[in-house]
C-alpha cells in the first residue's frame, strides 16, 4: 500500500499527470473546503474576541472585526513611553468620559476632524468631564483593525508621536466606538491626554508644524484610517471652562507649543511586519488561505501552458485562468490593506 502523505499532498497542491494537471485543491471539492475553513475561522474568531469587543459590534449592519480596546491601548501607549525612557500614563476615568463624549459628537456632526462643524474645540470635552488640565492632547483614528495597528499608525506620524512620547502628559484616556463616519462604517478611537493643573512635570514639547485649515475631510473611497492628534495646549487656569468655540491659550514652557494639528496625509504600513501587527488572526489567516490558492493556481496555469496542453490553446480556459488569478490578487491585496490607516 503506498503512502499516503507526500504522495496525497501532491495530488492536492501540485499540478503532475496523476492529477490531470489540476490540483485537487483547485477542483470543485478543493475550493468547498477552503469556502469552509474561511468561514469557520471567520466565526473562530469572532467568538474569541473578549466580551467587551464583541459588545461593540452588537446592533450594527457591518460585523466589526477590531480588536481594539482602551486596556490594550494603555499597554501598547506605555510600552511605546518606557522604550523612550517615559514614565507610564495613568488611565483616568474623566478623560475615558471626554474621549467617549468627542467621538459621540464626531458621529453625531459627521465629521472627521479636531473641531467639529458647530465650532467645539476638543479641549471642551475634557472641561465637559471634569478634568482641570493644565496641558492636553488628542489622537484620533479610524478603520484600524487592532490596537497594534493603531498604536502603530500613530508612531508613523511625527504628530502623533509627539503625543504619545510628550513629557508633560500623566494621565489618558480612551474611547472605541462604532459607527457611520463621513459616509462609511468604522470603529473610532479618540485618545485624550492630559496632566492635571498643578502637578508638576517636565516640560517637553515637540517642535512646532504647519496650520493646515481645519475641515471636515471628504468621505475617501477606500476605507481609510485617520489619526489626527492635537499638539499640547492648555488653558492658563484650570478653574476657567472655556465655551465650546473658546481656543485654549498654551501654557508657556521651554520651547513652542503649537495648537493645530499636522495636515493630513497618508501612512503606508504595506511592510511585512506592519501587516501581522495590522490584521487580526482571523484576516491573517484566511489571508495565507488565498495566497496558497493563489500559488496553486499560477502553478497550475504555468505548467499547462508550459507543456502546451491542449486545455491553454482554448481561449475560454486562457480567460478563466486570467479570471482566476486577478480575482485571487486583487483580493488578496484588499485584504492586506484592510487594516492599514491615514493618519493626519
Amino acid at each position: 500500500m503506498p503512502k499516503p502523505s507526500l504522495l496525497s499532498l501532491k495530488h492536492w497542491f501540485v499540478p503532475h499527470p496523476h492529477n490531470d494537471h489540476r490540483p485537487h485543491l483547485i477542483r470543485a471539492h478543493g475550493l468547498a473546503l477552503v469556502a469552509m475553513l474561511i468561514i469557520g475561522i471567520q466565526i473562530t474568531a469572532n467568538l474569541a474576541r473578549p466580551a467587551g469587543i464583541q459588545a461593540l459590534s452588537q446592533g450594527n449592519v457591518l460585523a466589526y472585526a477590531t480588536d481594539i480596546t482602551p486596556v490594550d491601548l494603555l499597554t501598547q501607549t506605555n510600552e511605546q513611553r518606557a522604550a523612550n525612557g517615559l514614565p507610564a500614563l495613568k488611565l483616568d476615568a474623566r478623560l475615558n468620559q471626554s474621549a467617549t463624549l468627542k467621538a459621540q459628537n464626531m458621529f453625531a456632526e459627521d465629521y472627521w476632524a479636531h473641531v467639529s462643524p458647530s465650532g467645539i474645540q476638543p479641549w471642551y470635552w475634557f472641561t465637559q468631564a471634569g478634568y482641570p488640565y493644565s496641558y492636553a492632547g488628542e489622537n484620533l483614528a479610524k478603520d484600524f483593525d487592532t490596537t497594534a495597528g493603531t498604536i502603530q499608525g500613530w508612531m508613523n506620524s511625527p504628530g502623533h508621536r509627539a503625543n504619545i512620547l510628550n513629557a508633560n502628559y500623566t494621565d489618558v484616556g480612551f474611547a472605541v466606538q462604532n459607527g457611520t463616519l463621513v459616509g462609511g462604517q468604522t470603529t473610532l478611537v479618540v485618545a485624550h491626554y492630559g496632566s492635571v493643573a498643578g502637578v508638576s512635570v517636565a516640560a517637553t514639547v515637540p517642535a512646532a508644524t504647519p496650520k493646515p485649515t481645519v475641515k471636515p475631510a471628504a468621505a475617501p473611497a477606500t476605507p481609510v484610517a485617520t489619526a489626527t492628534p492635537a499638539a499640547p495646549t492648555a488653558t492658563p487656569s484650570p478653574t476657567a471652562t472655556p465655551s465650546p468655540s473658546a481656543t485654549p491659550h498654551p501654557v508657556v514652557a521651554t520651547g513652542q507649543i503649537t495648537p493645530s494639528a499636522p495636515a493630513p496625509q497618508q501612512y503606508s504600513l504595506f511592510k511585512p511586519l506592519s501587516i501581522i501587527r495590522t490584521l487580526n488572526f482571523g484576516t491573517l489567516v484566511t489571508l495565507g488561505l488565498l495566497i496558497i490558492l493563489l500559488i496553486v493556481y499560477v502553478t497550475t496555469h504555468l505548467t499547462v501552458w508550459r507543456k502546451g496542453l491542449g486545455r491553454w490553446r482554448t481561449a475560454h480556459y486562457r480567460l478563466f485562468a486570467a479570471a482566476q488569478v486577478s480575482g485571487l490578487a486583487i483580493a488578496i491585496v484588499l485584504l492586506a490593506i484592510s487594516g492599514f490607516g491615514k493618519v493626519g
